[in-house]
Formats: structure tokens, C-alpha cells, sequence
């Protein structure tokens, strides 16, 4: 397959992941409740993506760079609500 399509369906999913994290993000944002909210789901994704990140830096994939970096940002922010505010 085209190297460009190919990349482009990786934008384009790694996009729709990244923006599943939002509803939650909002949510805790204007509640600061995280009583729902699992701290270990949490924490293992956002390894995950601290992993995802470092794989599409060595292999120079925008699309695994710029939206893992951006989900590392939303996850950290909904785990540091966690510990916050419980």
C-alpha cells in the first residue's frame, strides 16, 4: 500500500484515539470529580503511550508522535486530578 495512505489512516486513527480522551478530560475539568475514574487504567495507558511515543520517534511517524504526545498530555492531566482530588 502507499506509504502516504498509510500514514494518513494512521493520522486519521491515532486522531479519533486521541480524541476519545476529551469527554473525560472535560468532565473532570468542570466536576474535578475523579471518583469513577481507575487509577491503574490510567496509569498502564499512560505508560503505554510514554511507549507508543518512544517507538514513533525512532521510526519517524508523525502520526504515533503527535498524537501520543497529545493523549500523554490529557491522560497525565486526568492522573493528576486523580491523586488530587481523588
Amino acid at each position: 500500500m502507499n506509504p502516504v495512505l498509510m500514514e494518513a489512516l494512521g493520522l486519521v486513527g491515532a486522531a479519533l484515539t486521541t480524541v476519545s480522551f476529551l469527554p473525560q478530560v472535560m468532565k473532570v475539568y468542570r466536576t474535578r470529580s475523579t471518583r469513577d475514574i481507575s487509577l491503574g487504567m490510567f496509569s498502564i495507558a499512560w505508560v503505554g503511550m510514554v511507549l507508543w511515543l518512544v517507538y514513533g520517534l525512532a521510526l519517524g511517524s508523525w502520526a504515533l508522535i503527535l498524537c501520543n504526545g497529545t493523549t500523554l498530555v490529557f491522560a497525565g492531566y486526568i492522573i493528576a486530578c486523580k491523586l488530587r482530588y481523588g
